[in-house]
């Protein structure tokens, strides 16, 4: 009797910390929590709704499933319903950090909590960075537990320069956790053009371009960047990979156009000398420039760009003679 006694007592206790065993999750539920994250940063609640459907049939006491629905409900307006979510979530997770995410998203349903947080997002925006990012972290006691509003605190903290790259390094992390958000993935692209890493740039252009949510965006802002190009051979075959990977959309459109019009302009010989001088010496090739540059300025003395390009690329390979450029 005493052996069955604590056989029960055992399985009792082991029912009693399943909740938290639990909060391990399956490929499955890894995939359906994506699915989540997914639908609310692309304002998808249909798609929110039924994950958290199929994750509720699965575990329903998993800490992550019970803040997301609690997310959910605060965004259809049932306070009540959201508040029975999070008394929930601090009886079988109280030290999670589920909970501390969803208490701060409690926290920014009242009125206090939104006038707080507006205060910060517009000191932000009219250029007091420092003091927006004391105000978020005041509002949060730090950077913000949960993932959409800890993007937008990263991406303020980026534009301080002894923080920038600890922000970067930080929504690196976001996007490893949460693959696939394209405001983060955006702002990445952003910061590393900014950064003059055109590579990691378009990097992550070409990971939004793989998702149906990211691709129009993503198409946007690689237009704009091969646009800011100067005419050359390198902005055709950057044109023609950029067709190559969005072959429809207005983004296409516009760049068909203007493909026709560079390789048109480019069927000039003194054009094409200019043009690819020009590219050379904006990326520091002043072997290759000078010799483009001296045939545009032959053809054309007046061609003040060119002339001050050729200049500017004896300067670079150390000849800082300005009568060279007079006399070509």
């Amino acid at each position: 009797m005493r052996k069955f006694s604590l056989t029960f007592i055992t399985l009792a206790l082991g029912a009693a910390l399943l909740p938290l065993a639990q909060a391990a999750t399956t490929p499955a539920q890894d995939h359906l929590l994506e699915q989540v994250r997914l639908g609310e940063a692309s304002n998808r609640e249909d798609l929110v709704r039924q994950s958290l459907y199929r994750l509720e049939l699965i575990d329903p006491n998993n800490p992550d499933v019970i803040s997301a629905r609690m997310r959910y409900l605060l965004r259809q307006g049932d306070t009540d319903g959201a508040k029975k979510q999070l008394d929930r979530l601090s009886k079988l997770a109280p030290d999670s950090t589920a909970l501390k995410s969803s208490r701060s998203e409690m926290n920014l349903s009242t009125g206090d909590g939104r006038q707080a947080l507006q205060q910060a997002r517009l000191l932000g925006v009219s250029g007091h960075v420092e003091e927006g990012v004391a105000a978020f972290e005041k509002l949060f006691n730090g950077p913000p537990p949960d993932e959409t509003l800890a993007i937008e605190y990263w991406s303020l903290v980026a534009r301080l320069p002894a923080r920038h790259n600890e922000a970067v390094l930080e929504l690196r992390k976001i996007n490893a956790r949460s693959p696939g958000n394209v405001a983060l993935q955006t702002e990445l692209a952003k910061l590393m053009f900014a950064d003059n890493k055109p590579d990691e740039g378009f990097a992550w252009l070409e990971q939004m371009s793989r998702s149906a949510a990211g691709r129009s965006t993503a198409a946007s802002i690689w237009f704009d960047k091969i646009k800011d190009m100067p005419v050359s051979r390198a902005s055709v075959q950057a044109l023609q990979r950029f067709l190559l990977l969005f072959a429809t959309g207005e983004s296409a459109a516009n760049a068909r156009v203007l493909l026709e019009q560079q390789q048109g302009q480019l069927k000039d010989p003194t054009f094409l000398a200019r043009s690819e001088g020009l590219a050379a010496v904006k990326s520091d090739k002043p072997g290759q420039a000078v010799a483009d540059l001296q045939q545009a300025v032959r053809a054309d003395a007046r061609d003040s760009d060119a002339v001050g390009a050729l200049g500017q690329a004896y300067s670079q390979r150390g000849d800082r003679a300005p009568r060279r450029v007079a006399a070509e």
